[in-house]
């Protein structure tokens, strides 16, 4: 029986063996086979991109930022392009030189189709381009070439203009139209929609088919590649926008879509299959300072009490980077801490805190009653006198124990214990609304803390209410108060106004004086004599002459945390700001609240960017700061509108400052194709400007989320942009799939076994 179990296990050691050779050496030669073995990418694939947005116009020469430029790059060219990798312009239909910006000279490419293989001309680019400037469809680009002569030859174009200007340079992306095609566009057409069908195109892909997926509710268009393309090497074959109504309906078909451009952190990363690759636009938000109403050092004082990082967190960094300049570089411009007195600068200004305000209203009244007093002294003659002795009460209370049992406290410290008799029966104790968690109905005693930490004590009146609780019914017990103030001598102007006379005194009083008349008198003369004794007389004494109509009940109900005027009016900054979307509510939201603590009240105004342009032309904007984005595009000079001098009367200089060596710089800048090298060297001396001035805070640039399939290889976007129609760029080497080649050549039996040796030999 043995030898059958020895044998049996033999021939399974034998089959185990056997199967385990074969899978070694299967595996050992699909290892040596592909080593060294190159990837090459399948063409002749479909990726789908989502869109939340309404059908588009297709319409390239109406000026656009949003999807529709994106859709027409795909389906046009332009005569240059720009590479998002080197940050420079690269030739597209023409190759130009640059250099002067007076006479621009281009060159046709060769081998240019259109998408009905035409061939595409320099009548092309030159009818395109007077068709802006004579209808301005476009207002930019027709300002641009307003002074502009063109001409043409067979396979040259060239450009003349009056001024030097680098932003010239933006006409060379508008998308070239077909002659044939502009001869017979209507008005309606020019400035509205492109027909969908029969289209003419040039750039790597060419509109195939619309349709309306009737189950889903979802508009298909369908891009195909466009073989009449030169060296059109791309992948794939189709690229399907899906185009959603809302995000309710696309969340609803979240997983139709290889390429989704998530701006508003619609999804993020809420779905596995896909990567999120951020990028940020030239583009960024920063807050102006007024200069005509606010000086200098205390623009420096805000532009520190402004913290960018507490910004960016509230807005969530996953949807904003800092940004430290105008120039989106590493250099920062911020104003570091100063010494700067806010309290001596805004009383100055006749600005004072609460406190002082409340210091000099009692004085006044303690100064007042004084008087009066005098002239009662000094008109009535006493026919006779007798002893009147005036003594502070004040109502005990039944179930306090320790460490006060007044029914009204005066405490310039908190972090106090206070201990509480309970009848028998008691089910549970409230203070106001709050429910003592700890106490049980066997509990004889129980104990609150008056902190400022549990929120529980705050500055001036605290009221306090208890509440026992007996078969299931709220009995109010009792009520007392604490008032709180770190100020003795405030404290106690406070405690005097309470109860007038706040220790016995012994007096001779006139007959004909009424005793309601004499408690009055002498409370207040108690009182000013309190507040005479203190550490903060010589304060009292200053503040008192404030001149202010005020009650004390008026006072006592303002904010703690600002600065008032005689009128109990705050200090107020107008903060204006481009209504744009949340991120800018977030923001100004922040910035109030870090300039509250700062005891600056803000007063925000949200307004569009053309009604701050135009209030600001009209000289009819009141503000003190204007918080907005700000987009670069392709040039930096493009600052030139928000800082240069002669912009102030056109409403673009937002901060009212003449400054003729930033002028210099920016006009340099504004004027000529720079090399890199030069262009960093004039914008740091700007910034050193800019910074001098303190006129500016760069707070944050938006970043956005381009979520892409795990499937889509090879697809490597940019970190940074000028537009986000360029997110195209990284579908030109993109792909689904890929196969091995292997080098056949390479291979045999017998270096099959000097791979072996080679990798099992040390």
């Amino acid at each position: 029986m043995s030898d059958i179990i020895v044998k049996k296990i033999k021939k399974y050691v034998l089959y185990i063996s056997a199967i385990f050779f074969v899978i070694t050496a299967v595996h050992l030669g699909y290892i040596y086979t592909y080593d060294g073995a190159e990837s090459e990418a399948i063409e002749w694939w479909t990726i789908s991109e989502a869109i939340i947005w309404s059908f588009p116009h297709f319409n390239p020469l109406v000026p656009s930022n949003d999807h529709n430029a994106y859709i027409n790059g795909l389906l046009y060219r332009s005569m240059m392009e720009y590479n998002v990798e080197k940050w420079v312009f690269e030739s597209d239909l023409v190759s130009c030189n640059t250099d002067n910006l007076l006479l621009i000279s281009c060159s046709l490419e060769n081998n240019l189709l259109w998408s009905n293989e035409t061939e595409i001309t320099t009548e092309d680019i030159k009818s395109t381009l007077l068709l802006i400037k004579d209808t301005k469809v476009n207002p930019i680009i027709a300002s641009l070439l307003s002074e502009t002569t063109i001409e043409t030859s067979e396979d040259t174009i060239s450009f003349s203009n009056q001024t030097k200007d680098i932003n010239f340079l933006q006409i060379f992306l508008q998308p070239i139209l077909p002659e044939s095609l502009i001869d017979r566009l209507d008005k309606e057409n020019i400035e509205g929609k492109f027909s969908e069908v029969n289209g003419i195109y040039s750039w790597r892909f060419l509109l195939k088919n619309i349709s309306q997926d009737e189950t889903v509710g979802i508009t298909k268009i369908t891009l195909a590649k466009n073989e009449f393309y030169n060296e059109n090497e791309m992948y794939i074959q189709f690229l399907i926008l899906n185009l959603f109504r809302d995000e309710w309906h696309f969340l609803k078909n979240k997983n139709s879509f290889n390429i989704f451009n998530d701006k508003d952190s619609i999804i993020a990363g809420s779905i596995p299959r896909l990567t999120s690759h951020e990028y940020t636009l030239s583009q960024f938000v920063w807050s102006f300072m007024n200069t005509e109403t606010l000086g200098t050092n205390f623009r420096e004082y805000l532009s520190s009490s402004i913290d960018r990082e507490s910004i960016v967190n509230a807005i969530w960094s996953s949807k904003v980077s800092p940004a430290f300049n105008p120039f989106l570089s590493g250099k920062s411009i911020d104003i570091e801490s100063t010494d700067f007195n806010l309290p001596e600068y805004l009383e100055s200004k006749w600005y004072y805190k609460k406190t002082a305000l409340l210091k000099s209203a009692l004085a006044q009244e303690e100064s007042e009653k004084q008087e009066q007093q005098n002239l009662i002294s000094n008109e009535v003659k006493p026919e006779s006198t007798e002893a009147l002795v005036i003594e502070k009460t004040q109502e005990k209370l039944n179930y306090v124990r320790k460490p006060y049992s007044d029914k009204y406290n005066f405490v310039t410290k908190d972090n106090i214990l206070i201990e509480w008799s309970v009848e028998s029966g008691t089910e549970a104790v409230y203070i106001n609304d709050y429910q003592l968690s700890w106490f049980t109905p066997w509990d004889n005693v129980f104990y609150y803390r008056l902190l400022e930490s549990y929120d529980t004590i705050s500055e001036w009146e605290n009221s306090y209410k208890v509440y026992f609780e007996k078969d299931w019914k709220k009995e109010l017990k009792e009520e007392f108060f604490y008032i709180y103030n770190t100020d003795k001598a405030t404290l106690d102007l406070i405690e005097s106004e309470y109860f007038g006379a706040s220790k016995p005194s012994s007096i001779s009083l006139p007959k004909e004086i009424s005793e309601e008349t004499t408690q009055e008198n002498l409370s207040q003369s108690w009182s000013s004599q309190e507040s005479s004794s203190s550490d903060d007389t010589e304060n009292v004494s200053k503040i008192s002459i404030i001149e202010n109509d005020l009650s004390l009940s008026k006072i006592q109900s303002l904010d703690e945390a600002y600065y008032y005027d005689a009128a109990g009016l705050p200090f107020t900054l107008n903060l204006v700001y481009a209504q744009s979307d949340s991120n800018m509510e977030t923001t100004i939201q922040s910035i109030t609240t870090q300039l509250k603590q700062r005891g600056i009240l803000i007063k925000p105004k949200a307004l569009s960017l053309w009604d701050i342009t135009v209030q600001l032309r009209n000289e009819s904007l009141e503000y003190d700061m204007i918080v907005l984005g700000i987009n670069l595009w392709y040039f930096d000079s493009n600052l030139f509108p928000y800082f240069h001098s002669s912009q102030v009367k056109n409403g673009y200089n937002l901060w009212n400052f003449k400054k003729l060596s930033l002028d210099i710089l920016l006009e340099e800048l504004k004027s000529n194709n720079l090399s890199i090298t030069k262009r960093e060297e004039l914008e740091a001396k700007m910034l050193d400007i800019i910074s001098a001035g303190a006129i500016v805070k760069v707070l944050y640039t938006p970043k956005t989320q381009l979520l892409i399939d795990k499937n889509i290889k090879n697809y490597y976007p940019p970190k940074h942009m000028p537009d986000a129609r360029h997110r195209y760029y990284p579908l030109l080497k993109s792909y689904l799939t890929e196969k091995r080649i292997v080098k056949k050549e390479e291979k045999s039996i017998y270096w099959f076994f000097s791979y072996l040796a080679a990798r099992l030999l040390p």
